[in-house]
């Protein structure tokens, strides 16, 4: 019986220009297989700096070029691995202050997520996930905003429910840099009649609120600055337009 061939794998001049355009991007941080990878292929004949490598991707063999784009799929795939661990760590320390990572996860992962499967360029899947991150931390203060400025009606929950379970969400945590007596009262789980008042009272005295409307819209204006990797269209328009829906909620 005869065996088939294997299929030849031939890569596009379109997958080409993505592969340059990817290894550009990354240029400064690529691991050392990966350069000692790139040195082998190199065209400079020993002419040039020892960390110079000059590559003509045009005369790789299409086996080189799949073996490459392997290369730095599986580094990508192991930055993000170790990118995850450090966010955890950084979720760890936010939530310790108030700010909930529940908020953020879905766009985070949705905008990174739908990039990656796109096979965009690195550059503008790290854009991509400094919008969902943004927008995320936006959408989660300007819901504690709420917490102080709705009512249970509004809410569908009781008004400064975060507050009352002893949550340091950002209206408070920036209270709290100028109202010592806030901390006792938050310390002593409003043990006393008309404490919780109180303490809602001075979170709004000291400019708690309006210090975190800035921080929401410190953090929308980042969102919408990260789309600029994007083309002008209809879906960047539609992108824009979720950040100003969420800081529309607290006008």
């Amino acid at each position: 019986m005869v065996k088939p061939k294997p299929i030849r794998q031939i890569m596009t001049d379109r997958e080409k220009h993505k592969l340059s355009s990817e290894l550009e991007s990354l240029l400064g941080e690529l691991p050392e297989n990966i350069v000692d990878f790139l040195k082998e292929q190199s065209s400079s004949d020993g002419q040039m700096g020892e960390d110079e490598i000059e590559i003509d991707i045009d005369a790789l063999s299409h086996e080189t070029l799949y073996k490459l784009h392997k290369l730095l799929d599986d580094y990508l795939l192991e930055k993000q691995k170790n990118q995850a661990k450090a966010e955890s760590c950084e979720m760890e320390l936010l939530n310790e202050s108030g700010l909930s990572n529940s908020s953020m996860q879905p766009y985070k992962a949705s905008t990174k997520g739908a990039v990656i499967f796109s096979r965009a360029d690195h550059s503008v899947t790290e854009q991509m996930y400094e919008y969902g991150k943004n927008l995320g931390l936006s959408f989660q203060v300007v819901d504690d905003i709420l917490d102080f400025t709705q009512s249970a009606e509004q809410l569908g929950k009781l008004a400064s429910s975060d507050l009352a379970k002893g949550n340091l969400t950002a209206p408070v945590i920036f209270a709290l840099e100028k109202e010592p007596k806030l901390r006792d009262i938050i310390e002593s789980e409003f043990c006393e009649t008309g404490s919780l008042n109180e303490a809602i009272e001075l979170v709004k005295q000291c400019g708690g609120i309006e210090r975190a409307q800035k921080l929401a819209k410190e953090k929308a204006d980042i969102a919408i600055k990260s789309l600029q990797c994007l083309p002008q269209s209809d879906f960047r328009l539609g992108l824009e337009d979720m950040v100003m829906f969420n800081l529309e909620r607290i006008d």
